[in-house]
C-alpha cells in the first residue's frame, strides 16, 4: 500500500499525563485516521505488554522511573468501531543502565515526552485476526 505524508505535527506532554490517552485525544481532535510516531521522554511508571503467543494473551510488567529511550508506532481505525488505536512500542532505560521494553500499555510522564506524530493517507485499519484475537493493520483496506 502506498501512503503519502500529510503533515508531521509535534506533541510535548507534560508531567503526569498519559502518553497513549493524550495521543489518542490529539488523533481524534485532528480527524487522522493513519500514521506512525516516534518519541522520546521520561516516564515515572506505567505498564509494558508482552505478547505470549502460546497462551495467545498479553503479559503485563510495571516500571517506574524510566528515561523513555525510544516510543515508536503506528496509527491506525478500528475496522469496526472507527475508533483510532494507537500501537506503540518503548525501549526503557532504567537507572542502572539496564533497558526494558515492548508493548505500550500505559505510560504516565514524570518530566515530559516530545512525540513526533506524522500523518499518512489513505486511511488504514485494524482488523480482527481470528487465529491470535489481536487487531492487526490492513494495508488492502
Amino acid at each position: 500500500m502506498k501512503m503519502d505524508t500529510m503533515q508531521v505535527y509535534l506533541l510535548r506532554l507534560e508531567k503526569g499525563e498519559e502518553l497513549l490517552t493524550t495521543i489518542k485525544r490529539f488523533v481524534k481532535e485532528h480527524n487522522i485516521c493513519a500514521g506512525y510516531l516516534t518519541g522520546i521522554g521520561a516516564l515515572e511508571k506505567g505498564t509494558i505488554g508482552y505478547f505470549d503467543t502460546e497462551a495467545q494473551k498479553y503479559v503485563h510488567t510495571p516500571f517506574q522511573k524510566v528515561e523513555l529511550i525510544s516510543c515508536m508506532g503506528n496509527i491506525a481505525k478500528d475496522k469496526d468501531t472507527g475508533e483510532p488505536v494507537i500501537h506503540a512500542h518503548i525501549l526503557l532505560g532504567k537507572k542502572d543502565g539496564s533497558t526494558l521494553g515492548g508493548h505500550l500499555v500505559e505510560g504516565f510522564v514524570s518530566v515530559t515526552t516530545e512525540i513526533y506524530l506524522v500523518e499518512t493517507r489513505p486511511p488504514v485499519f485494524r482488523i480482527k485476526d481470528s487465529s491470535t484475537g489481536l487487531y492487526l493493520l490492513s494495508p488492502k483496506n
